[in-house]
C-alpha cells in the first residue's frame, strides 16, 4: 500500500522526517539512524532518517549519488509498505525538482509485543 507522507528536510543536520499528519505517534523504534513511529493501531505514522544522505548511499539500491542538495529538492515523498509475516518491506519513493526519482527498499520489523506506549489510553 503506497501512502503519501508530508516531509521536512533539515539541510544543516541532514535529517529527513516523513510523517502522516492524520496519524498520531504512540511509540517509536530506533534502529541506528532510522526512527520509526507507530500509532495505536501499530501502523507506521512517521519515519525519521538521521544522516539521510549516508543512509540512502549505504542502502546502495540506486546508481544516483544522494547528497544534501538533492534531498533539499524533494517535492513528493511516498512510502510503499508491504506487510510480510514478521516484517514490512518499506520502499521510499521520492520525486525531486530536478525530475530525478529515487526508489529505495528496506526491510523493517513489525511490532508483535504490546507496549504500554503503543496501546490506546
Amino acid at each position: 500500500m503506497i501512502r503519501k507522507f508530508k516531509f521536512d528536510y533539515d539541510y544543516e543536520n541532514d535529517n529527513l522526517f516523513m510523517y502522516d499528519p492524520d496519524s498520531k505517534s504512540r511509540a517509536s523504534v530506533e534502529m541506528d539512524d532510522l526512527i520509526i513511529d507507530y500509532n495505536s493501531k501499530k501502523e507506521i505514522s512517521a519515519v525519521e532518517l538521521l544522516n539521510a544522505c549516508e543512509f540512502f548511499n549505504n542502502v546502495g539500491t540506486s546508481d544516483m549519488k544522494i547528497d544534501k542538495e538533492l534531498l533539499n529538492e524533494i517535492i513528493e515523498c511516498n512510502i510503499d509498505l508491504t506487510p510480510k509475516n514478521n516484517f514490512f518491506l518499506m520502499k521510499f519513493i521520492m520525486k525531486f525538482k530536478s525530475k530525478k526519482q529515487l526508489s529505495t527498499p528496506i526491510i523493517i520489523p513489525t511490532i508483535h509485543e504490546h507496549s504500554p506506549a503503543a496501546m490506546k489510553a
